[in-house]
Protein backbone atom coordinates (compact mmCIF):
# COMPACT_ATOMS: atom_id res chain seq x y z
CA UNK A 1 0.00 0.00 0.00
CA UNK A 2 1.27 3.42 -0.48
CA UNK A 3 0.81 5.75 2.11
CA UNK A 4 1.10 9.81 1.50
CA UNK A 5 2.96 11.03 4.74
CA UNK A 6 3.69 14.29 3.68
CA UNK A 7 2.10 17.22 2.18
CA UNK A 8 5.47 18.12 0.27
CA UNK A 9 5.78 14.65 -1.30
CA UNK A 10 1.87 14.24 -2.15
CA UNK A 11 2.42 17.69 -3.88
CA UNK A 12 5.06 16.17 -5.65
CA UNK A 13 3.57 12.77 -6.31
CA UNK A 14 -0.44 13.28 -6.41
CA UNK A 15 -2.71 14.42 -9.45
CA UNK A 16 -5.93 13.51 -10.91
CA UNK A 17 -7.69 13.01 -14.05
CA UNK A 18 -9.62 15.32 -15.42
CA UNK A 19 -13.75 15.80 -15.73
CA UNK A 20 -14.68 18.08 -18.98
CA UNK A 21 -14.79 21.94 -19.21
CA UNK A 22 -16.73 23.69 -21.45
CA UNK A 23 -13.78 24.21 -23.95
CA UNK A 24 -12.70 21.02 -24.56
CA UNK A 25 -12.01 20.08 -27.79
CA UNK A 26 -12.51 16.49 -29.64
CA UNK A 27 -10.39 15.51 -32.68
CA UNK A 28 -9.98 12.10 -34.56
CA UNK A 29 -12.17 10.85 -37.65
CA UNK A 30 -13.76 8.08 -35.70
CA UNK A 31 -17.95 8.37 -36.60
CA UNK A 32 -19.03 8.94 -32.76
CA UNK A 33 -16.31 11.00 -31.27
CA UNK A 34 -18.69 13.32 -29.72
CA UNK A 35 -20.62 10.25 -28.18
CA UNK A 36 -16.99 9.00 -27.10
CA UNK A 37 -16.47 12.86 -25.18
CA UNK A 38 -19.91 12.85 -24.04
CA UNK A 39 -19.24 9.07 -22.17
CA UNK A 40 -16.04 10.33 -20.85
CA UNK A 41 -16.87 13.94 -19.57
CA UNK A 42 -19.96 11.09 -17.25
CA UNK A 43 -16.85 8.94 -16.21
CA UNK A 44 -14.75 11.29 -15.13
CA UNK A 45 -17.74 13.62 -13.10
CA UNK A 46 -18.34 10.02 -11.32
CA UNK A 47 -14.45 9.81 -10.33
CA UNK A 48 -14.43 13.49 -9.20
CA UNK A 49 -17.77 13.26 -7.05
CA UNK A 50 -17.14 9.74 -5.44
CA UNK A 51 -13.54 10.93 -4.73
CA UNK A 52 -14.46 14.88 -3.15
CA UNK A 53 -17.10 12.51 -0.94
CA UNK A 54 -14.01 10.04 0.08
CA UNK A 55 -15.54 7.16 -1.81
CA UNK A 56 -12.42 5.79 -3.21
CA UNK A 57 -13.36 2.33 -4.46
CA UNK A 58 -16.08 4.17 -6.53
CA UNK A 59 -13.72 6.50 -7.84
CA UNK A 60 -11.33 3.84 -9.17
CA UNK A 61 -14.21 2.00 -10.77
CA UNK A 62 -13.54 4.12 -13.23
CA UNK A 63 -10.43 2.13 -14.19
CA UNK A 64 -10.28 -0.64 -16.22
CA UNK A 65 -9.31 -3.95 -13.95
CA UNK A 66 -5.80 -4.26 -16.10
CA UNK A 67 -5.11 -0.16 -15.57
CA UNK A 68 -1.71 1.65 -14.49
CA UNK A 69 -1.62 4.89 -12.76
CA UNK A 70 1.75 6.72 -13.46
CA UNK A 71 2.93 9.16 -11.21
CA UNK A 72 5.88 11.33 -10.68
CA UNK A 73 8.35 9.95 -8.87
CA UNK A 74 6.97 6.58 -7.97
CA UNK A 75 6.59 3.37 -9.44
CA UNK A 76 4.04 2.31 -11.96
CA UNK A 77 0.92 1.18 -9.83
CA UNK A 78 -0.56 -1.41 -12.14
CA UNK A 79 -4.42 -2.57 -11.56
CA UNK A 80 -7.37 -1.27 -10.02
CA UNK A 81 -7.28 -2.70 -6.06
CA UNK A 82 -3.83 -0.76 -5.68
CA UNK A 83 -4.88 2.47 -7.77
CA UNK A 84 -7.31 2.39 -5.23
CA UNK A 85 -4.94 2.21 -2.23
CA UNK A 86 -2.97 4.72 -4.04
CA UNK A 87 -5.90 7.24 -4.02
CA UNK A 88 -7.39 6.33 -0.32
CA UNK A 89 -3.27 7.50 0.50
CA UNK A 90 -4.36 10.82 -1.31
CA UNK A 91 -7.76 11.28 0.81
CA UNK A 92 -6.20 10.46 4.07
CA UNK A 93 -3.49 13.01 3.20
CA UNK A 94 -6.31 15.72 3.05
CA UNK A 95 -6.70 16.22 -0.67
CA UNK A 96 -9.92 17.59 -0.91
CA UNK A 97 -12.09 19.63 -3.33
CA UNK A 98 -10.67 18.28 -6.83
CA UNK A 99 -11.26 20.51 -9.69
CA UNK A 100 -10.26 19.28 -13.06
CA UNK A 101 -10.80 20.62 -16.58
CA UNK A 102 -10.67 18.48 -19.91
CA UNK A 103 -8.61 20.19 -23.22
CA UNK A 104 -8.77 17.44 -25.64
CA UNK A 105 -10.40 14.41 -26.57
CA UNK A 106 -9.15 12.58 -29.60
CA UNK A 107 -10.72 8.93 -30.66
CA UNK A 108 -9.43 5.96 -32.08
CA UNK A 109 -12.06 3.48 -32.34
CA UNK A 110 -12.61 1.31 -28.92
CA UNK A 111 -9.66 3.85 -27.46
CA UNK A 112 -8.86 7.16 -26.97
CA UNK A 113 -6.84 9.74 -25.31
CA UNK A 114 -7.51 12.80 -22.98
CA UNK A 115 -5.18 15.54 -22.03
CA UNK A 116 -6.24 18.38 -19.61
CA UNK A 117 -5.19 20.17 -16.32
CA UNK A 118 -6.21 19.66 -12.22
CA UNK A 119 -6.62 21.48 -9.34
CA UNK A 120 -7.28 20.51 -5.82
CA UNK A 121 -6.38 21.39 -2.33
CA UNK A 122 -4.55 19.26 0.53
CA UNK A 123 -6.40 20.08 3.73
CA UNK A 124 -4.59 19.82 7.32
CA UNK A 125 -6.56 17.98 9.66
CA UNK A 126 -8.59 20.77 10.86
CA UNK A 127 -10.33 21.32 7.45
CA UNK A 128 -7.89 24.62 6.93
CA UNK A 129 -6.26 25.13 3.34
CA UNK A 130 -2.34 23.43 3.90
CA UNK A 131 -1.57 23.80 0.51
CA UNK A 132 -2.81 24.07 -3.15
CA UNK A 133 -1.84 22.19 -6.73
CA UNK A 134 -3.05 22.25 -10.04
CA UNK A 135 -1.10 20.18 -12.86
CA UNK A 136 -1.89 18.49 -16.11
CA UNK A 137 -2.37 14.98 -17.16
CA UNK A 138 -3.17 12.34 -20.02
CA UNK A 139 -5.77 9.59 -19.56
CA UNK A 140 -5.54 6.62 -22.28
CA UNK A 141 -9.37 5.31 -22.22
CA UNK A 142 -10.16 1.77 -23.56
CA UNK A 143 -14.10 0.91 -24.04
CA UNK A 144 -14.69 -2.33 -22.81
CA UNK A 145 -16.91 -5.23 -23.73
CA UNK A 146 -20.41 -3.38 -22.59
CA UNK A 147 -19.46 -0.43 -24.28
CA UNK A 148 -18.14 1.76 -21.32
CA UNK A 149 -15.22 3.92 -21.59
CA UNK A 150 -12.82 3.30 -18.46
CA UNK A 151 -9.48 4.67 -17.98
CA UNK A 152 -6.59 2.57 -18.75
CA UNK A 153 -3.44 4.29 -18.47
CA UNK A 154 -3.56 7.75 -16.39
CA UNK A 155 -0.16 10.31 -16.09
CA UNK A 156 -0.04 13.16 -14.53
CA UNK A 157 2.59 15.75 -12.94
CA UNK A 158 2.72 18.93 -11.48
CA UNK A 159 2.92 22.72 -12.09
CA UNK A 160 4.45 23.41 -8.87
CA UNK A 161 7.79 23.69 -8.56
CA UNK A 162 9.29 21.22 -6.45
CA UNK A 163 11.08 22.72 -2.99
CA UNK A 164 15.19 22.32 -3.17
CA UNK A 165 15.85 19.60 -1.02
CA UNK A 166 17.52 20.85 2.52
Amino acid sequence: MIRFTHVPLLLATLGIPAIAGAQARVTGGTKGAGDARSAIEAADARFTKSFNKGDVAAAASIYDADATLLPPNLAAINGQPAIADYWQGGWKAGVRNVKLTTTEVSTHGDEASEVGTYEMEIQSADGTVAARDHGKYIVLWKRDAKGQWKWHRDIYNSDVPAKPAS
